[in-house]
């Protein structure tokens, strides 16, 4: 269940990170660097905390993938 969920809110996470490029491509060049979209803007910190969010679900997903590999795997059997 839980990969699952992870696996949802990643397709959330990567929904919301393409409507905000999208957004920023849409504004003129010499927006893109200042207000919202500047280095202290609204939109620039909703953007990164995004991608966080996105490569540490990214990250979780891989480990929780591992460890089920691992699980499924029989153990080693000496001849």
């Amino acid at each position: 269940q839980r990969l699952a969920d992870l696996h949802d809110e990643r397709e959330r996470l990567d929904a919301a990170i393409e409507e905000m490029i999208a957004a920023m491509a849409a504004l003129p060049p010499e927006q893109r660097s200042a207000g919202d979209w500047g280095p202290n803007g609204a939109s620039i910190r909703k953007y990164l905390e995004l991608t966080e969010r996105q490569a540490a679900v990214e990250t979780e997903i891989i480990d929780l993938g591992r460890a089920i590999v691992e699980t499924d795997e029989p153990a080693s059997s000496v001849h």
